[in-house]
C-alpha cells in the first residue's frame, strides 16, 4: 500500500490507522488530515523526548521538563475532549505525571544535609 508519505517505525498504530482509513471508505480531504495529523502528534512526542533527555542533566532543566509536562498534559486534554478515554489518554497521562514528578525534583535540587 503506497501512502505517498514516509511511514515511523512500525508499532506506533500508523499502519493501522491506515488500513482503517481504507475499510471505513474514509474520503479526501479527511484522510489526508489524519494520516498528517497522526504524523504530526508523533513528531510532537519524538521531539519532547530529545529536549527532555538531555534537559534532565542541566543545570536549570527542571523547567524545560516542567514545560514537557505541560505540552504533553495539553494533549491528553485536548485527546480527552474530541475523543474521550481510550488507552492513549491514560497513558498521556502517566506521562505527564511522570515528568512532572521529574521536572519537580529537579527543580527543587539536591536536599543538603547539614
Amino acid at each position: 500500500m503506497d501512502t505517498g508519505l514516509v511511514l515511523p517505525p512500525l508499532g506506533t498504530g500508523y499502519p493501522r490507522l491506515l488500513h482503517r482509513i481504507a475499510a471505513d471508505a474514509i474520503r479526501p480531504p479527511l484522510d489526508g488530515v489524519m494520516k498528517a495529523l497522526w504524523l504530526a502528534f508523533s513528531v510532537e512526542f519524538f521531539i519532547l523526548v530529545v529536549i527532555a533527555f538531555p534537559a534532565r542533566t542541566m543545570d536549570r532543566g527542571g523547567r524545560i521538563v516542567l514545560l514537557c509536562a505541560a505540552s504533553t498534559g495539553a494533549s491528553a486534554l485536548l485527546l480527552f475532549h474530541f475523543l474521550g478515554l481510550f488507552p492513549a489518554v491514560y497513558l498521556l497521562a502517566i506521562i505527564t505525571l511522570l515528568f512532572l514528578v521529574g521536572g519537580g525534583l529537579q527543580v527543587r535540587g539536591p536536599e543538603t544535609v547539614s
